[in-house]
């Protein structure tokens, strides 16, 4: 018996959480588990494939994410042969990722593999509703 969640079904917060459930349980059978990827690496990923060059720190600003575990992250996907570092040669202290031609393919696929999930499991929404919530949560997070 489902519980009565009246009070809550217009706070934004709470309803992103409840869709949050099936989102992650989808990522992980599709991609986290199959591929040892958390959400978070497979973003960076497809972050630094869509943006050659991008230092860890403008990848840091854009996630909300601490120094300490991006850079725990980007060594991660940098052992896995996923991602490369190349030298600022303006200041020699910072760096440009890029990623590999294997994770240009990983990435290419596994984006396909969420989508067709995603759609299929979101079943309760029609095609172009599922596009308006993508594009309205992307709204959304401009707020950030």
């Amino acid at each position: 018996m489902a519980l009565d969640e009246a009070a809550m079904k217009e706070l934004v917060g709470y309803q992103l959480a409840q869709a949050s459930i099936v989102t992650i349980e989808v990522f992980d059978e599709q991609v986290g588990r199959p591929q040892d990827l958390k959400a978070v690496e497979y973003t960076m990923l497809a972050l630094i494939q869509a943006n050659p060059g991008v230092s860890p720190a403008r990848l840091r600003k854009a996630l909300c994410l601490s120094a300490p575990y991006v850079t725990s992250s980007l060594e991660k996907l940098h052992t896995r042969g996923f991602i490369l570092r190349e030298v600022n040669q303006q200041d020699r202290r910072g760096q440009h990722l890029r990623v590999t031609r294997a994770a240009e393919r990983l990435v290419a696929e596994l984006t396909q593999t969420l989508l067709a999930a995603e759609r299929a499991r979101f079943h309760t929404l029609t095609l172009a509703e599922q596009r308006m919530l993508a594009e309205l949560l992307h709204k959304l997070a401009l707020a950030r």
